[in-house]
């Protein structure tokens, strides 16, 4: 009787050679996207007690890098449960000032995360118009990263000063 298991070696199986598949720690999850299949590391997820605004019952996420020329330079923020559920993330430049320090030190604060474990990063929308495609991103509401402790929170800032279609390039 022929061992045959989803995650086989080559085999020669009655004079064929069946392909190599690769094996896969049984933590990886892989998905398919809006953005294509993405396999993601369930020890790597980013928790997120409150989820995203207007979807909070989605907590848990992985992050990763695109493979397309349009989105250079921007993250996936992909929702585990909801392969439907994908956020363009743009990193947030601490030079750019476009956020004030104060507001970004009282979130910091407030979500207690240490310097060193932080990132920010802003929720980005394409849109196809007219006279090309443009990108803005939402600066009212940037995502606060822990990346020591794994977790996420999308921190709305009090000032109506920050727009939430920030044009970007």
């Amino acid at each position: 009787m022929l061992n045959i298991s989803p995650n086989y070696k080559a085999q020669d199986f009655a004079g064929t050679i069946m392909p190599m598949t690769e094996e896969k720690p049984k933590n990886i999850i892989t998905l398919k996207t809006r953005f294509g299949v993405m396999e993601i590391d369930r020890e790597r997820t980013i928790k997120m007690p409150q989820g995203m605004v207007g979807f909070s019952e989605f907590r848990e996420f992985g992050l990763s890098i695109p493979n397309h020329p349009v989105l250079e330079g921007f993250m996936l923020l992909q929702c585990i449960d909801e392969p439907d559920l994908t956020f363009i993330l743009k990193p947030y430049e601490l030079s750019s000032g476009i956020i004030s320090d104060e507001d970004l030190a009282n979130a910091i604060k407030q979500l207690a995360i240490p310097p060193e474990s932080l990132a920010i990063m802003l929720v980005t929308t394409l849109r196809h118009q007219q006279s090309g495609l443009t990108k803005t991103v939402n600066i009212r509401a940037p995502l606060f990263l822990d990346t020591v402790k794994q977790l996420g929170w999308q921190h709305i800032l009090n000032s109506e000063d920050y727009n939430v279609r920030h044009a970007i390039n």
